[in-house]
């Protein structure tokens, strides 16, 4: 999952000066510190995010990966959202977009590490993004 995300945020501008909360811990084993404005639930395997003005929302999904791979599950979703041919980031870890039935562009980063099929989408934008993706760290038993 670090992978996933310190590439996300290698490819996005930092923004600074946001002031975050406290980390806050989720089933899936991720902790994330929230920026005030969002609002936030995670059950089970998935954490959902969303800003306060609706602009952006972003998903989190960490589950166990089975026998799937990052490219035939970066494949298969992309096809079922109609999206962008996926590209590759990294060794198994993969890059998509599409338009959602809203007409907002969604950017979704598929892979597997350690065992784990770790999926984060984001729909739309916001200038907190990069920094909460940033903060995230993963406890896993």
């Amino acid at each position: 999952m670090k992978k996933i995300f310190v590439l996300v945020c290698a490819l996005s501008l930092f923004f600074a000066g946001t002031a975050f909360t406290e980390p806050i811990e989720f089933p899936n084993g991720l902790t994330i510190d929230i920026a005030p404005g969002w609002s936030y639930e995670g059950e089970g395997d998935s954490i959902a995010l969303t800003a306060e003005d609706k602009t952006c929302a972003v998903y989190i999904t960490v589950t166990d990966a089975g026998d799937v791979s990052g490219k035939d599950t970066a494949i298969a979703m992309s096809k079922e959202h109609d999206g962008s041919k996926p590209q590759q980031l990294d060794e198994d870890t993969y890059f998509y977009v599409f338009e959602n039935e809203r007409g907002n562009n969604t950017r979704v980063y598929v892979g597997v590490e350690d065992g784990k099929l770790k999926i984060l989408s984001i729909t739309g934008d916001h200038k907190d993004v990069d920094e909460m993706i940033s903060t995230i760290t993963e406890k896993f038993q």
